[in-house]
């Protein structure tokens, strides 16, 4: 950085003329303006990654029991678990289940049944006998 460069120079002549006090300052002044360098860096990073969260939130949706994520394209990514999304804003993708219909998320094990569609093979379409 060119200002660096030149408190640099003028820190080197006035070490040179033996002015050891107004050197003390440009060393100080280095200093400070490293910090804030730093800090400069920190705030581009943090709102890079809050502009990042940004663009999930408006892009996040509700669909059959599980959040999806709208990409730029148009078209959809997940499904990603609804409880890690409402609680801590993680996008946790869940993983199918017990049948295609089910799926769960391996960070809190919320199971949601993410076919609507889906009819068990299991539930009888007949009253019980003793209803008969």
């Amino acid at each position: 950085m060119a200002i660096f460069d030149e408190l640099k120079s003028v820190g080197k002549v006035l070490q040179e003329a033996g002015k050891i006090e107004q050197y003390k300052q440009i060393l100080e002044t280095q200093q400070e303006l490293l910090e804030m360098q730093k800090k400069i860096s920190d705030l581009e990073e943090e709102n890079k990654e809050l502009k990042g969260k940004l663009q999930i939130k408006e892009n996040i949706y509700f669909e059959n029991n599980a959040c999806w994520f709208k990409k730029d394209d148009g078209s959809k990514d997940g499904p990603f678990c609804t409880r890690c999304w409402d609680k801590n804003k993680d996008l946790i993708r869940i993983r199918p289940s017990v049948g295609p219909a089910f799926a769960i998320c391996p960070e809190c094990k919320n199971q949601v049944r993410i076919d609507p569609n889906y009819r068990s093979p299991y539930i009888s379409k007949k009253p019980p006998l003793s209803y008969i």
